[in-house]
């Protein structure tokens, strides 16, 4: 008994979330039991969502200052040799926390570390992730844990050296290699126009966030871009090439999908062919 993953990546606007959400659907007509993850999730299993690091001090300290708000704090923390894992997410979702405590402890999230401690987090949660399919007969599908989040924190915040991002993701491919990856990569003709297509479905918050990440940190100060549209437009662009560079170079089954706003039977047609030779 044994799982297997499928890991759906791309740039914001290439239809991460309605591809994960039509594998799913095709694999559980096929009777093939299957556990998808879209963007957000806080149960990802190969990925952090709201989860900070803290030291046993300062998760001391925010419990002696919050002694009358904090009870049932531990709950949400797992202690790690790196660390105390705190959940503030699934905090906020419980209602059971004031505001301040979950603004503080997200002050120490694990994408605003140091990305040495970062990519030893993340190595140590795809060790898990790969004991989970040992376990179990699911269908894994992910989207966003081995290529966007990993490549935009290491790239866009941080300028890492391209080798050493690649390195880091195969590293990653490593841990599941025995359980037959398959990666699907969306990557839209016009990057420009799949990028305003979720700016449309988005609100101004999420635009102001991702150009300000993108722009405004190591990579973006680096490089020149604007705090604009065409700075966004110009990272992207950067961090296409960059994923498709790393897929070509990993050692594991992968789908290139290139497609264009209107073009979406076509690409789920292609899709599900694919599928039928994997499973």
């Amino acid at each position: 008994m044994s799982g297997r993953v499928i890991i759906v990546e791309g740039i914001p606007g290439a239809g991460k979330t309605s591809t994960v959400q039509m594998i799913s659907r095709l694999l559980k007509e096929k009777g093939i039991p299957v556990k998808a993850y879209i963007e957000g999730d806080g149960d990802q299993p190969a990925d952090y969502e709201g989860v900070a690091l803290l030291s046993e001090v300062q998760l001391s300290s925010i419990e002696r200052n919050n002694s009358e708000s904090a009870n049932g704090l531990q709950f949400y923390c797992e202690r790690t040799e790196y660390g105390v894992l705190a959940h503030y997410a699934k905090m906020a979702e419980s209602n059971g926390f004031p505001e301040g405590i979950i603004n503080e402890i997200s002050q120490d999230d694990i994408y605003n570390k140091e990305p040495v401690i970062y990519t030893a987090l993340i190595k140590n949660k795809w060790e898990q992730f790969s004991k989970i399919l040992a376990s179990t007969d699911n269908v894994y599908i992910l989207d966003c844990s081995l290529l966007q989040n990993p490549t935009t924190f290491l790239s866009a915040r941080n300028d890492l050296p391209e080798d050493y991002i690649e390195s880091f993701v195969l590293d990653l491919l490593k841990e599941v290699k025995e359980y037959r990856p398959l990666v699907i990569y969306l990557e839209p003709s016009d990057i420009k126009k799949a990028f305003e297509h979720v700016m449309a479905e988005r609100s101004e918050q999420w635009f102001n966030f991702v150009r300000d990440y993108y722009t405004k940190q190591t990579y973006g100060m680096n490089h020149d871009l604007t705090n604009d549209l065409d700075g966004v437009i110009s990272y992207l662009t950067h961090r296409v090439k960059l994923e498709k560079s790393i897929l070509t170079k990993a050692n594991v089954d992968w789908i290139h999908i290139e497609r264009d706003q209107s073009s979406w039977e076509t690409v789920n047609n292609k899709i599900e062919n694919e599928l039928f030779l994997h499973f």
